[in-house]
């Protein structure tokens, strides 16, 4: 916990083309993890995201750009119980975001995904982070972000191993340095 992790992790991203040089300011930047480059350790669900965009865009094929990333090419802070878990040594300016799989790490993530849909992607005072490993939101989240329930009862009853992993990188610097394409595999219905 609060540790540089050694693994390099194999992500998706869904499209309606093929992705090979991601850029961090696509998109809006009051998505649920901040204005970043999404992807996702489930093939299934980029390909449902290809599919979705594809259909939605009108043009293009679908398509599932593969990449490699390196976690180790930041130090990690988590949420937790206890609180945000900090690395002997601090981060320095850049560092990744990750949420325990415990229902403090729950309602962590739900409050952080709240303030980044209000355009805030601090972490207190380390700043932003470069990199936020969380869930896909689910029908829960949405409504601790919509003021329906209250964040800290969604530790209780939402199971971290029936999420959907992503990943926001923030960093173009990260990406450019971290993420390597690895392919493309065309999604079909």
């Amino acid at each position: 916990m609060g540790e540089k992790s050694n693994a390099v992790v194999r992500l998706y991203h869904g499209s309606n083309a093929a992705i090979e040089k991601s850029l961090v300011s696509f998109n809006t930047g009051f998505a649920d993890l901040g204005k970043g480059f999404y992807l996702t350790d489930s093939l299934d669900a980029a390909k449902g995201r290809a599919l979705t965009r594809a259909r939605r865009a009108g043009e293009g094929t679908a398509t599932v750009s593969v990449f490699e990333l390196d976690e180790g090419s930041v130090p990690w802070v988590e949420f937790g119980a206890g609180g945000l878990a900090v690395p002997d040594g601090g981060v320095g300016s850049a560092f990744g975001l990750r949420f325990a799989e415990s229902p403090e790490g729950i309602v962590a993530w739900a409050n952080y995904i709240k303030a980044c849909r209000q355009g805030r992607t601090e972490v207190g005072e380390l700043g932003s982070p470069a990199i936020v490993r969380a869930w896909i939101a689910t029908e829960e989240v949405e409504m601790a972000c919509s003021g329906f329930v209250d964040a800290e009862d969604l530790g209780e009853f939402v199971d971290p191993q029936d999420l959907t992993v992503q990943y926001c990188l923030l960093s173009q610097e990260l990406v450019d340095r971290a993420l390597i394409y690895a392919g493309k595999i065309e999604a079909c219905e």
